[in-house]
């Protein structure tokens, strides 16, 4: 029973004598009677609901001054811990109750009327706060709930505390005022262990690793079974790559409760990391066994399994997920991963659509479809997807370097000079980067274009980036130095090019034709105007059509298939 109704009763219970007189003179005291005694054994929606009749019967029939005080106070009392009820059966359950929404209009009833009959209680804005915090409730007025919670609280430093918690929680766009908020909480209620764990949440979404786990290690002190908590700590020791930690934090959590989905789930990622692949999935068979409908495990299992080259199960497992949920993040992801490493571009593009369609402004993933694009042969295609990742994201490294090949295969040279230009400014020492606009400057038929001691520069550095052991990027040093006229350099490098190996025939092929070129004492120039593949949405296959070059009078390229491209580079 609530101390403030116990109070109520020592002091404004008459007796004795007194009682009988004083019950002559106040018809609702019967009623009143029959309320407290319902009130203190009340324990369900129905024994208070009979508890507000009685008082509201009580004084309608007449009670004195002090009874009605006491009346009125009994019947806020009731609907604050009839409204009690229900945020702690929201909140507290371990599974959101379907009915949520209505249970909140309840409450919210209860305790709009609380507040209008006594607008000082600072328990009934905490709660009209919390339920308000809620999705699709009014954040506006959950956060003036919470200052009047704030300011109505007093000494109750576990009430103040918590409503800078909410306030904290609704201030998603100021990281420093909700810094503020979980700072002063901590302050009020050091050793609680929601507060505490608030804000080392927030301390780890920060990464600030040391102290989310000081904030979850006090937390846990408070309540060592609390699983949550045990999961929590294991990430935050696995957001900085410290496995065998994060490990024993989730061995933790499994031994307190052996059938937790998550901590299984968190430690066969661990386990996953470490390189023991099937204990990890022994912990996904086991978190999938247990909840069999969440999506998360079965990706993970698909991911370790495709990881392990075991394919065909990755891709059962994945299909089991777009067969509930056909626009699965993760699983369209992983399948069009798996499709682009058996060089299924068709279908590995129809999945990054998908993503794409889901998520049009994540430039990453614009520009993961752009690769695709390119990858199948389909540059201009390619070009699309670059160019509006890059109108998210002018510094998206993947796409301008995408970007630069696509343009270089379809013979714009001055676009992809521009844009690897502009990758070299993200990364210099990227050696690709490099290699590609040496070879552009060194190469391109377009005089305004080249230029030979710069090609030098650039190839060097990225034989140096590849330890000189990329035969492709030995030889575009070669052909800086042809551009530049000095035929011994080019032959010594194109030799060694030649010597190097490591390449496929074709490029093998392409090398004796250039050191020919150089021992010939001309310089090699190059422009490609590849054959475009289009993707065959019916068929599911690449079509490959035939392309006309730019310059007048060109004959019509051969198709795709039948030719041997040497840049964009072999990579």
């Amino acid at each position: 029973m609530p101390l403030r109704l116990l109070l109520l009763l020592a002091l404004c219970l008459p007796c004795g004598a007194a009682l009988a007189a004083d019950q002559a003179d106040q018809p609702g005291q019967a009623d009143l009677d029959a309320a407290i005694d319902a009130k203190l054994a009340s324990d369900n929606f129905d024994d208070f609901g009979a508890v507000l009749e009685l008082c509201q019967s009580a004084m309608k029939k007449g009670l004195d001054e002090e009874g009605k005080k006491f009346a009125a106070d009994l019947y806020t009392g009731t609907l604050m811990d009839r409204a009690s009820m229900v945020v702690e059966a929201i909140f507290d359950g371990p599974n959101p109750d379907p009915q949520w929404q209505r249970m909140r209009d309840f409450a919210m009833r209860d305790l709009d009327e609380s507040i209008d009959r006594d607008p000082s209680l600072g328990a009934a804005w905490l709660m009209i706060a919390r339920l308000q915090s809620l999705p699709g409730g009014d954040r506006k007025r959950a956060d003036e709930a919470a200052d009047k919670a704030i300011d109505l609280g007093g000494e109750d430093k576990l009430l103040v505390a918590q409503a800078h918690v909410i306030r904290g929680n609704l201030r998603d766009d100021d990281k420093a005022a909700r810094a503020a908020d979980y700072d002063k909480a901590v302050e009020l209620a050091p050793r609680d262990k929601d507060v505490r764990r608030t804000r080392g949440l927030f301390h780890l979404l920060n990464d600030k690793f040391d102290e989310a786990r000081a904030d979850l290690a006090v937390a846990i002190e408070e309540d060592p079974d609390d699983v949550s908590l045990q999961e929590a700590l294991g990430m935050a020791f696995m957001m900085e790559n410290k496995l065998d930690e994060a490990q024993q934090a989730f061995d933790k959590a499994i031994e307190i409760d052996p059938d937790a989905p998550g901590a299984l789930l968190q430690r066969a990622r661990v386990l996953a990391l470490k390189g023991e692949q099937p204990k990890a999935i022994a912990d996904l068979d086991k978190a999938i066994e247990l909840d069999p409908d969440d999506a998360i495990p079965l990706v993970l299992r698909a991911r370790i399994h495709q990881q392990a080259g075991n394919t065909e199960q990755a891709q059962a497992d994945l299909e089991s997920v777009l067969r509930r949920r056909a626009d699965h993040p993760a699983a369209l992801e992983l399948r069009g991963l798996i499709a682009a490493e058996r060089n299924d571009y068709p279908a590995a593009i129809r999945d990054f659509r998908k993503l794409v369609a889901q998520h049009g402004d994540d430039a990453l993933l614009v520009g993961q479809l752009g690769m695709l694009y390119l990858a199948a042969k389909q540059p201009r295609e390619a070009i699309k997807r670059f160019t509006r990742a890059l109108e998210l994201d002018d510094k998206q490294f993947l796409s301008r370097r995408g970007r630069s090949d696509a343009m270089i295969s379809i013979g714009d040279h001055k676009a992809a000079l521009a844009d690897l230009e502009a990758a070299l400014a993200l990364d210099d020492d990227n050696d690709g980067v490099l290699n590609n606009l040496a070879w552009l400057l060194a190469t391109s038929p377009d005089d305004a274009i080249r230029d030979g001691k710069r090609a030098i520069d650039l190839a060097t550095k990225a034989c140096e980036e590849t330890e000189w052991k990329q035969a492709h990027i030995i030889s575009t040093l070669g052909a800086a130095y042809a551009e530049t006229g000095d035929f011994a350099k080019a032959c010594e490098y194109s030799k060694k090019a030649v010597e190097t190996g490591g390449e496929s025939q074709e490029v093998k092929e392409q090398l004796q034709n250039e050191l020919a070129s150089y021992e010939a004492e001309k310089p090699w120039r190059e422009r490609q105007e590849l054959a475009e593949a289009k993707l065959d949405d019916d068929a599911g296959d690449l079509v490959l059509e035939a392309v006309q070059e730019e310059e007048d009078d060109a004959p019509v390229q051969k198709p795709m298939a039948e030719k041997k491209p040497r840049r964009p580079f072999d990579e």
